[in-house]
């Protein structure tokens, strides 16, 4: 007896025995731990994998992920179960074209299943993919320059913080691996990074020690990683959040402590940048901010044809920020609005180019990550000022706090919309 078309599709996608099982839950694990490491966040994480389990025919799907492991439990209609879990001990470096590869592959195999093992195939051909690295430093580069002017400084503090920029690659590249957690590798990067431009200055005066470093503590600063982990509070992942904000305090900690220790051992005169006129002060900011982040897209590795959508949403980030300032409204408030309107103009772009909104609010909302107000805090540690380290304090928190809790309610509507119009259409389908 032939099978019809609908059958045979149902009989393709079933897994007919427990080595195919095994296999299938290997790569969704594989699929998990890479989303999260390229900068997914975990509710996509799991949906993607509870999506792809239930159309690959397991009766029942349990994922279960927090930022240190992944559980999966699937069971298919042969009477098998299988359980397993994935440690995460690597948390990679945000990589945005491999996740939306992955997240293009979850989708187009949730629609047209394909053999499992043409599905371990594709997912390990992504997870191999490196990026050009020259690609990646470039965008670094980009954005050390953008928001060394972005934070008031001038060509020759850009000079140095490129040579700053420099020193942080190349530890990163060639130091990092020595180190076994970040919290120290922090306090090295920065502290080195600091002396370097501490040094600079005394042979050559007259440079904004200040800018110079805010500058590269934008490379350093763990923004995405503390406004993800309050993104978790607000979608009910309270274990990963705290998990995630404890582990990203602590790093922030220690980029602190490292350009403390730094001004400490080599004392150098902290200049105040020059104060310009309002108006071209608002041009360069917002200028720099698109550059900005562009360099930080760049940096990310998302591909080049869509970077000019988080471009203009840098824009329309500090722009509408430096907008709700001028009319007097609160910092706090101030953040929540303009994290809300990039979220806006990022899902509705995520929804018609069909990429995660991941990657397009993300990179947008970089201007608004308080480097400057950690920076500061190392300073007020130094000469045990602290009123002006609680101050900055209230204020990085603030800030995250505000951003997170903007591109949260967003999601939360774009969530409700999708249910609306998934209830609109079966009750249609009923009529």
């Amino acid at each position: 007896m032939r099978l019809s078309s609908k059958a045979m599709a149902e009989k393709k996608k079933m897994i007919s025995n427990e080595k195919e099982a095994d296999i299938f839950i290997r790569q969704l694990l594989n699929i998990g731990e890479t989303m999260y490491q390229s900068g997914g966040e975990i509710s996509r994480i799991e949906d993607s994998l509870y999506r792809l389990g239930k159309n690959y025919g397991a009766m029942h799907v349990s994922v279960y992920a927090i930022t240190s492991s992944i559980v999966i439990t699937a069971e298919f209609p042969n009477d098998s179960s299988i359980t397993q879990i994935r440690r995460i001990t690597n948390r990679g470096a945000v990589d945005c074209l491999k996740m939306e590869k992955l997240n293009q592959l979850c989708r187009d195999c949730a629609k047209c299943p394909v053999p499992v093992e043409v599905l371990q195939e594709k997912v390990l051909a992504i997870m191999k993919e490196m990026p050009d690295k020259r690609y990646l430093y470039l965008g670094k580069l980009i954005a050390v320059i953008a928001f060394t002017f972005f934070f008031g400084g001038g060509v020759p503090d850009v000079l140095v913080a490129i040579g700053g920029a420099a020193v942080i690659g190349m530890m990163q590249q060639y130091v990092k691996h020595f180190f076994s957690g970040e919290f120290f590798f922090n306090i090295a990067v920065s502290l080195t990074t600091g002396l370097f431009v501490n040094l600079i200055s005394l042979v050559l005066p007259g440079i904004h020690v200040n800018q110079v470093l805010i500058g590269d503590i934008m490379l350093l600063i763990p923004g995405i990683a503390i406004t993800n982990s309050i993104r978790y509070i607000f979608s009910g992942d309270i274990v990963s959040s705290l998990e995630k904000l404890m582990d990203s305090l602590i790093q922030a900690f220690g980029i602190a402590i490292g350009f403390m220790l730094s001004l400490m051992l080599v004392r150098v005169e902290l200049l105040n940048a020059p104060v310009l006129s309002e108006p071209m002060q608002t041009i360069i900011q917002i200028l720099a901010a698109c550059f900005g982040t562009v360099g930080f897209c760049m940096a990310f590795h998302m591909r080049k044809k869509l970077i000019f959508f988080p471009a203009i949403g840098g824009i329309l980030c500090w722009a509408s920020y430096l907008f709700f300032q001028s009319r007097g409204i609160a910092v706090f408030v101030s953040t929540v609005l303009s994290a809300m309107i990039v979220g806006l103009f990022g899902n509705v772009v995520a929804h018609l180019i069909k990429v995660p909104t991941t990657i397009l609010f993300i990179p947008a909302c970089v201007p608004l990550i308080p480097g400057r107000n950690l920076y500061y805090m190392a300073i007020s540690m130094l000469f045990s000022n602290w009123n002006l380290f609680f101050n900055n304090l209230v204020l990085l928190s603030l800030y995250a706090v505000g951003i997170s809790l903007g591109l949260a309610f967003v999601g939360e509507l774009d969530k409700v919309w999708q249910k609306a119009g998934r209830y609109r259409r079966e009750k249609g389908s009923n009529r």
